[in-house]
């Protein structure tokens, strides 16, 4: 039991510092690959992306019509009318069908984040179709955020920091007493503003969780 905590404690990706409150993120869209064109050949995957808002019915008409596809360009036509040419496309069916007994052709569902919970809805309905296998890999990706700094911002805090430690110096003459206490709330003041104007990386990444259910023909 300890053993296993310690392994997800390792592979659990570190947190990202906060940022101050004059700092702010904006998401980029995943970098994705192009997508192939449906009748491809197999060296081509064949991806279908989920998203939260995928409709189901939509995506399950998808993945049918590739499958389809890949079905059709694996049989190919047959045509036994010259004997050579028979016996030629005999073996080419022959070579298609021990390779797809070793790594059938899939179509991919790949989701990040909110969208797992609709995938994973779509790979338990396709488990319930008695003429595809299905099989389920997670693994993360990272994304890009930018910071974006709000100059406007840091200039009003700074002004007002300034006013606030001119008048908190103004009190510190007129009662010792209290003095100290006006020049800690100084400094607390001034630091948070020094936090502020940190130099910030334009950029920073972000682990996303990824899973991939791949769905292929028995």
């Amino acid at each position: 039991m300890a053993s296993s905590e310690a392994h997800k404690a390792r592979t659990r990706p570190p947190k990202l510092p906060r940022l101050p409150s004059n700092a702010r993120i904006t998401k980029r869209p995943l970098l994705r690959p192009p997508i192939p064109s449906p009748y491809a050949s197999s060296a081509s995957p064949k991806v279908v992306y989920i998203s939260a808002k995928t409709p189901f019915i939509s995506a399950v008409k998808r993945v049918r019509k590739l499958l389809e596809l890949i079905d059709k360009r694996t049989v190919g036509q047959v045509d036994l009318g010259d004997g050579r040419k028979g016996e030629q496309t005999l073996r080419t069916l022959e070579e298609a069908s021990q390779a797809s007994e070793k790594q059938p052709e899939e179509v991919i569902l790949k989701a990040t984040n909110r969208a797992i919970e609709k995938a994973l809805g779509l790979g338990v309905f396709f488990q319930g179709q008695g003429d595809v296998r299905v099989r389920l890999r997670t693994g993360s990706v990272g994304a890009v955020d930018d910071i974006v700094v709000d100059e406007n911002k840091t200039q009003r805090k700074q002004t007002k920091g300034k006013s606030e430690k001119e008048k908190g110096q103004g009190d510190m003459a007129d009662a010792d007493g209290n003095a100290e206490e006006h020049h800690d709330d100084v400094n607390d003041k001034t630091e948070n503003i020094e936090a502020d104007d940190v130099d910030l990386p334009e950029s920073q990444i972000r682990k996303l969780s990824v899973l991939e259910i791949g769905i292929s023909l028995k």
